[in-house]
C-alpha cells in the first residue's frame, strides 16, 4: 500500500451525509464503473475536478485531472484491456469509498486484484482522491505472469530445434 497521503485534513469520524450527497455519490459510482467498463482514459475526465489532487499508486505526488488522465492513458497502452467492477461503496459526508477489483492480461495470462478508490465529491465530481491497493501482490503476480510467458517460449524454442 502507498504510504504517501494527500496534504488535506479531513473530517474524523462518520459523518451523516445529506440526502443530496447520496444521490452524487450514487451518480459518480455508477460513471466510475461506466468509465472503467469502456476502459477509455479519456472519459475518466469527466469524474474530476479541472483542480482535483489524486494520488495513485505509483505516483508519489497528487496529481491534477490532466495528469491522472495522461496517467491512465499509459496504463491502458500496457494493459488495453484493464477494467474494474465496482464491489461496495460507502459514504461518509463528501467521502466516497469505492472498493472495486481489476481485471487484466499480463502476458497472455489473467490477473485481478482489489483495491479502493476514497474520494471527496463537490459538484458530483471528485477534487481529491486517493487510491489503495497491494501493489507488492500486485508487482509479484505479474512478474510471475511474465516469468511463466518466458518460460514456455523458451520451451517452445528448445522444442522446435
Amino acid at each position: 500500500m502507498t504510504s504517501t497521503s494527500l496534504p488535506n485534513a479531513r473530517p474524523r469520524g462518520y459523518q451523516p451525509p445529506t440526502p443530496q450527497q447520496v444521490v452524487a455519490a450514487r451518480d459518480l459510482v455508477s460513471r466510475f464503473e461506466t468509465q472503467w467498463q469502456r476502459g477509455d482514459a479519456e472519459g475518466l475526465r469527466d469524474l474530476m475536478h479541472e483542480d482535483t489532487r489524486n494520488l495513485i499508486p505509483p505516483m508519489t505526488q497528487p496529481a491534477d485531472r490532466e495528469g491522472v488522465v495522461a496517467h491512465f492513458a499509459q496504463v491502458l497502452a500496457r494493459l488495453p484491456d484493464l477494467r474494474l467492477a465496482v464491489l461496495r461503496w460507502g459514504l461518509t459526508g463528501d467521502t466516497v469509498m469505492i472498493e472495486w477489483r481489476a481485471t487484466a492480461t499480463v502476458a497472455g495470462a489473467p490477473l485481478s486484484w482489489e483495491g479502493m478508490d476514497v474520494m471527496r465529491l463537490r459538484d458530483n465530481r471528485m477534487y481529491e482522491a486517493q487510491v489503495y491497493w497491494n501493489t507488492r501482490l500486485l508487482e509479484n503476480q505479474v512478474a510471475s505472469r511474465i516469468a511463466a510467458a518466458t518460460a514456455k517460449a523458451k520451451a517452445q524454442v528448445q522444442h522446435a530445434q
